[in-house]
């Protein structure tokens, strides 16, 4: 009866342990990911589709608002491309996460955003908010990329 205590007592201790560094490993991850949405607010308010598509996989699969599918790294740069230069003026970013689920290779992340911007021919800027989910894989390097991302008002 005592080994079988012992046995229950450092079983509970290490899956003690296990979870202590899950924890951690998940703050790490946020931490990490919420600075990956700054850079990624700020490539969006400096219209800069080029670092913006180098967040996603080179399969990634997109699913803006009011838009078709953008399958694929190219088809998400080339559908950035086309939103700057048709004269969409991101002014204000901030994207917050709520949810955070994970393992050691895929995180879903959920949250909310907010931003301003200016359409083509309009001076008012327009105020958004919405919520989004982003897929993020991680690759070889040990780098995170989008795998998936959707996003609406």
């Amino acid at each position: 009866m005592k080994a079988l205590f012992v046995m229950l007592m450092m079983m509970f201790i290490f899956s003690g342990f296990n979870l202590i560094a899950q924890n951690d490993d998940m703050a790490q991850k946020r931490m990490y990911f919420d600075k990956m949405n700054d850079k990624f607010g700020h490539a969006l308010m400096d219209g800069d589709y080029n670092t913006i598509a180098g967040f996603y996989t080179d399969d990634a699969i997109s699913l803006p608002s009011y838009e078709p599918m953008w399958r694929g790294k190219n088809a998400i740069l080339e559908g950035n491309k086309k939103d700057f230069e048709a004269g969409i003026k991101y002014h204000t970013f901030n994207a917050k996460t709520t949810d955070f689920y994970g393992s050691d290779d895929i995180t879903y992340e959920i949250g909310t955003y907010e931003l301003t911007l200016t359409l083509p021919n309009m001076t008012a800027e327009i105020q958004d908010h919405g919520k989004y989910m982003n897929i993020w894989q991680k690759q070889s390097d040990g780098s995170w990329k989008l795998r998936a991302d959707t996003w609406n008002s």
